[in-house]
């Protein structure tokens, strides 16, 4: 008999890169348990994309009536229904010393300590756990005694954690590594590059960018590339639109109106590279078979960047600003960078089937 899991979601609904690591790590346990998502404040088309094109996935209320999100948790304790394992959602997870969220995440360490008395294992995989708060601190020391293991996607952040004396830690590379693509077109035959980036609401960062691209397009162009502005989160859409306007009138150069959805998720095929400072994009730039590169300050929302980047070798991709030089040696390169990136993806693919696995003893 196939044992049962319990997948807590919880994430960010507006984002098809917070789907895509949910929907990854999800198809990988499921190729091990029966695995029973706890949908509850779930939007109906989130959850339905969760589901999609799965096997061995269920909705936790085909299971039970209680949710682990609130009291219902305690009740589920008392509850007749055996589970073997709890899972959550990957990305960032910690406080940053919000006094809510602190609270929010004792009550799931709570929830972790008691269902271990039923001999339940519980697991953390594919976060950024956060450090820097005391309060975050406290929290952790607590939490990792009731947890089985803790994976998380930088080495720096592993490293962090056993520097608290936290030894259940390991690394798991970024769930988007686990996406199933299809036969991906050779990047000889690419002529596009994408340009996607947030506000991070900073007037030196946006002067970065705004001069990173004006290199990007003035030298691309005139070897015959198309660029490409688009957004795959909705709040972005502005912001990038803003961006292109400078080149509106420009042949070569266009905008792709309407928030990149699952469904649209393809298109990434058809980049030779990604320019951008949202972690999705370009890891799925890298994850399609092109050249990512990341336009960086030291603001604390892409921090998580640059420790991915610097874990899985490729940090040489990220700049504070994009310079001609950068651009000529990568023209110079191309064809080993692209069989870099490959290597870095394919490697990292096979370390999260792995890691995985090692969780059940296959």
């Amino acid at each position: 008999m196939r044992k049962k899991a319990i997948f807590i979601v919880a994430t960010q609904y507006d984002n098809v890169g917070d789907l895509l690591i949910n929907k990854c790590l999800i198809y990988e346990l499921s190729n091990y348990v029966d695995l029973y998502l706890d949908t509850r404040n779930v939007p109906d088309e989130f959850k339905e994309k969760l589901l999609e094109s799965t096997t061995n996935v269920f909705l936790l209320e085909d299971l039970t009536k209680y949710s682990f999100k609130g009291i219902g948790a305690i009740l589920f304790f008392f509850s007749n229904v055996r589970i073997d394992y709890i899972f959550k959602s990957p990305g960032p997870f910690g406080s940053g010393g919000n006094k809510n969220v602190f609270l929010k995440n004792l009550f799931f360490g709570f929830i972790y300590s008691l269902f271990r008395l039923k001999k339940v294992r519980s697991y953390l995989i594919g976060n950024d756990i956060q450090t820097q708060h005391w309060l975050d601190r406290f929290w952790l020391r607590i939490f990792s005694g009731n947890i089985e293991r803790i994976l998380s996607r930088s080495s720096k952040n592993v490293n962090s954690l056993q520097n608290l004396g936290i030894k259940n830690v390991g690394y798991v590379p970024d769930m988007c590594f686990g996406l199933r693509t299809n036969d991906v077109r050779l990047f000889a035959e690419r002529q596009k590059i994408g340009i996607s980036f947030r506000d991070l609401n900073s007037s030196e960062n946006h002067l970065n960018i705004e001069e990173s691209i004006d290199m990007m397009v003035n030298f691309w162009l005139k070897e015959g590339y198309e660029i490409i502005f688009f957004y795959q989160v909705d709040r972005d859409r502005e912001y990038n639109q803003r961006l292109y306007e400078r080149y509106n009138s420009t042949e070569g150069v266009s905008f792709r109106d309407g928030c990149l959805l699952w469904n649209d998720i393809d298109v990434y095929q058809n980049f030779a590279m990604l320019l951008s400072n949202r972690l999705h994009v370009i890891l799925l730039g890298l994850v399609f078979g092109a050249i990512p590169l990341g336009v960086l300050d030291d603001n604390l929302k892409t921090k998580k960047i640059h420790e991915i980047f610097e874990t899985i070798g490729l940090d040489s991709l990220l700049f504070q600003r994009v310079m001609l030089a950068n651009l000529e040696f990568i023209q110079n390169n191309m064809y080993n960078i692209n069989l870099e990136t490959m290597a870095v993806s394919i490697t990292q693919r096979k370390m999260l089937k792995d890691s995985i696995a090692n969780l059940f003893g296959n």
